[in-house]
């Protein structure tokens, strides 16, 4: 008895030590599922011989696909009988899935009910093969897909009756009908607003077509069992990049968030500034030092400096911010500036300059290099002047920042302009009577100020005449060139009157030579 006790006890613990070896040599292998159409039903993990479960369930799958296929199919005739230590599952004595023992460690069944399992999955997938695969089924499935189809096309009716009557009623509206206006000025017309309203309920229409289509198609495909496998990898390639939008938008809106109200402090600050710079320029609020002219020019400064800061700080919570990608083009753009953009920059800084240093403003005669005219723009790269002919001239800030500028205007208007001309009268007339003549000529000339006297300067004394120069002072000094102008014509005709002649070229006397032949 107790010899017969002792070898129980040898034949479990050699059980028990075979199973966990078995356990061990399979624990990291990757098992090869059985399939039949997309279905899986069990999996095998172990060899059998020669086999491994790669090619065990390749056996299997090809005897599942005959049997699903056979013309008739009798539920009694798949069994399980016994060879040697297997057990195999057959249909009408061919076998289809041998059971080792070894398959039934590693599923934790005895070998008997993981046999009973295998031919239950067995069962249930060709049957339902068989049921799907049906005349019958085929013809209800083509029916659904007319059905699909006809409904599709239904749909597709209705939208466009639908898009049409859209189209009527708002044509009727009265914004159709009178089109979109600046001020005066028709910027679309009733044709033009037809034409764009067609254009964009066309594209409306066919991205609901498209939306439409795109998701009929995996109904469709779903309809039949060999395109199920196409109708689920459409509709992941249709929800998978949904769902990563959205969850994309999810997780970003708290820093959209916190960008709402960075923006939102920033503009209440340059709404602010604002108000300041609409005070300053009409006179309400005034800073010793700090001229009206200066206001705007400070606000779009300090504007775009603020809106540079502001950028700053929220570029950190802008989508896609960290990536490589993102910074190399931030890096190329900033390089692309700076280096395309030198000249820009350089006539923007003398334009910031020249708006501080007040060389001139608007309306003022000035002379830049070689050029003379009316200031009648200005901005921050160039300024525009328009010359005595009429002729526009476009000068770059940092031109004008680099030579000198005579401003005719600015003093002219409060302390007065000098206008000045020379004349060269010959020795036999007298000094006084010249003098006078000249004062006289330069009192009668349109624009010439009658609270300063005219004066004269004796510039030289030539070989046969003097040099005068009268100087007379006005405080109109936009009418410089006609004032000259009309100050030359009075000394002409007053000379002319006093008989005093007037001379600029010294005559030389040239005699010929004669002699006697």
């Amino acid at each position: 008895m107790d010899t017969r006790h002792i070898e129980t006890e040898k034949d479990s613990l050699y059980k028990i030590q075979r199973q966990e070896e078995i356990k061990r040599i399979y624990s990291k292998v990757n098992g090869a599922p059985v399939c039949l159409e997309h279905d899986t039903l069990y999996t095998i993990y172990t060899t059998l011989g020669l086999n491994t479960p790669l090619e065990r369930t390749e056996y299997t799958k090809e005897k599942l696909r005959k049997l699903a296929e056979l013309p008739i199919f009798h539920k009694d005739s798949l069994k399980i009988s016994s060879y040697n230590n297997l057990l195999m599952v057959s249909y009408q004595g061919e076998w289809i899935q041998a059971v080792s023992e070894e398959d039934a460690i590693l599923a934790y069944l005895p070998q008997e009910e993981l046999a009973k399992s295998f031919q239950r999955d067995i069962l249930r997938a060709v049957t339902h093969y068989r049921e799907e695969h049906s005349m019958q089924k085929r013809l209800l499935r083509i029916g659904e897909l007319v059905l699909l189809i006809t409904a599709i096309a239904i749909l597709f009716y209705l939208l466009n009756f639908l898009f049409r009557k859209l189209q009527e009623q708002l044509l009727k509206h009265s914004f159709f009908k009178k089109g979109v206006k600046l001020k005066n000025y028709q910027i679309l017309n009733r044709d033009n607003m037809k034409y764009i309203l067609g254009k964009v309920l066309t594209l409306i229409r066919l991205i609901l077509f498209f939306i439409i289509i795109f998701v009929s198609i995996p109904f469709a495909l779903k309809l039949f069992p060999s395109t199920q496998m196409w109708a689920e990898r459409l509709l992941k390639l249709i929800l998978d990049p949904l769902s990563e939008v959205g969850n994309a938008i999810v997780n970003y809106l708290p820093n959209l968030v916190i960008i709402g109200i960075i923006v939102l402090i920033a503009r209440m600050i340059l709404n602010l500034m604002r108000f300041f710079l609409y005070e300053i320029e009409r006179g309400a609020l005034k800073i010793k030092g700090f001229y009206k002219e200066f206001a705007k020019p400070t606000y779009n400064i300090s504007r775009i400096l603020f809106i540079c800061f502001i950028f700053i700080v929220i570029f950190p919570y802008l989508p896609g911010s960290g990536s490589s990608a993102f910074q190399g083009v931030s890096i190329f753009l900033g390089l692309l500036i700076s280096f395309g953009s030198s000249s820009t920059i350089s006539n923007g800084l003398a334009g910031i300059f020249i708006i501080y240093m007040r060389a001139f403003r608007e309306n003022d005669w000035i002379k830049v290099g070689d050029y003379i005219g009316m200031v009648i723009h200005r901005d921050s790269l160039v300024t525009r002047l328009k010359t005595i002919n009429n002729e526009e001239i476009t000068v770059p800030n940092s031109m004008i920042l680099s030579c000198s500028t005579m401003n005719f205007s600015s003093i002219g208007r409060s302390i007065g302009l000098v206008i000045t001309t020379q004349v060269k009268v010959r020795y036999d007339a007298r000094l006084e009577e010249v003098d006078a003549t000249l004062i006289a000529a330069a009192q009668a000339t349109k624009g010439v100020t009658d609270k300063i006297t005219p004066y004269i300067y004796h510039i030289s004394l030539n070989e046969l005449n003097a040099t005068y120069e009268i100087n007379a002072v006005t405080f109109e000094p936009q009418h410089m060139y006609i004032i000259k102008s009309d100050l030359i014509m009075n000394i002409y005709n007053a000379f002319r009157e006093r008989g005093i002649e007037l001379t600029s070229v010294e005559f030389v006397e040239i005699k010929g030579n004669t002699r006697s032949a």
